[in-house]
């Protein structure tokens, strides 16, 4: 398998540090074969001399969703895999040769592995590492965000996986972040495996801001939520544990207001939630402590309201589409 031509595709807004880092790693990648596939929205002439290399190809897209430009990187590509792997992302060096190592097994169709904290991210971005690596924030998809046994697994983020490119499906445009679900549940409907991998690694930026994370896991929620919507079976409904979660909060805030007994139960449940949240928020100092705490809290919220926004409004995007 390691002659095998493995086409990077990189979607991006502009041709940033981040993808200037990114493009650094991968020249360094300890694989042989492989092209490296760049969509910004424009092209710049100067940066483009900056990243000239025979593996590498600039493909302007204009504005438009990763989706479209990972369905163009896919169109141009002339590898017999397709490596996916985000702009503010790096891979670590055998990250290409140990993924492509796990294809000779033939029921495997996409593989994948941790994305974690890059060392020089700074603080926020290593909070919401922490808060995201936390199995009571992210439950079983925790170890997307360290590394972990190998494992057959549902879905895996589009910022690290590597797919057959004989069965990779189109990426759904209708969608801004959960297409990459998408995409893992199409593949399996065709009868192929999905492999968490622990050595198959990228280094990803996280959020640099409080405001941001939180904005980000918003839009998580919301947009499974629309993909639920669309293809409903009950293994999804675990999806919406964060969702019921905040309603059941909210009920218990209005409960507490007219029921004392109401109100003794309320702060105890809520004494009991932020107890394990706290213990398994523990890290280096008090500090960085509270922090993964109390942004661990507001990522259940804020996760939980997006969903529940998709659940109720419909997602513009898919409207006008058949």
């Amino acid at each position: 398998m390691s002659d095998k031509k493995v086409s990077i595709i990189i979607p991006c807004k502009e041709m940033d540090s981040f993808t200037e880092k990114c493009l650094k790693e991968c020249l360094n990648l300890n694989y042989s074969n492989y092209e490296i596939l760049v969509l910004p929205d424009e092209s710049d002439k100067k940066k483009s001399k900056k990243f000239s290399n025979k593996r590498i190809k600039i493909i302007k897209t204009g504005k438009v969703k990763p989706s479209v430009k990972r369905n163009l990187g896919m169109k141009k590509a002339k590898g017999n895999f397709f490596a996916f792997i985000d702009s503010d992302a790096y891979p670590e060096k055998n990250w290409l040769k140990n993924a492509v190592g796990y294809f000779e097994d033939s029921k495997i169709g996409l593989v994948g592995g941790p994305n974690l904290t890059p060392p020089e991210g700074n603080f926020v971005e290593k909070i919401s590492g922490y808060v995201l690596a936390n199995f009571w924030t992210s439950g079983f998809a925790y170890i997307r965000y360290r590394k972990a046994k190998n494992q057959f697994v549902k879905e895996l983020p589009s910022c690290n996986y590597i797919t057959r490119k004989e069965i990779s499906p189109e990426y759904n445009s209708g969608f801004l972040t959960a297409e990459d679900s998408k995409f893992c549940f199409d593949i399996k409907k065709e009868g192929y495996k999905i492999l968490y991998a622990g050595n198959v690694v990228v280094y990803h930026h996280r959020r640099d801001t409080i405001k941001k994370h939180l904005r980000q896991m918003y839009i998580y929620g919301r947009d499974i939520a629309w993909l639920s919507k669309e293809e409903f079976s009950f293994d999804k409904l675990y999806f919406s544990l964060l969702s019921l979660f905040s309603i059941a909060f909210i009920i218990g805030i209005v409960d507490s207001i007219f029921s004392i007994a109401m109100r003794i139960l309320f702060l105890d449940l809520f004494f009991l939630y932020f107890s394990v949240i706290l213990f398994t928020s523990i890290h280096e100092n008090i500090k960085t402590t509270l922090f993964v705490t109390f942004i661990t809290m507001l990522t259940h919220f804020s996760y939980g309201i997006g969903f529940l926004y998709g659940i109720f409004f419909k997602n513009p995007d898919r409207i006008n589409q058949v």
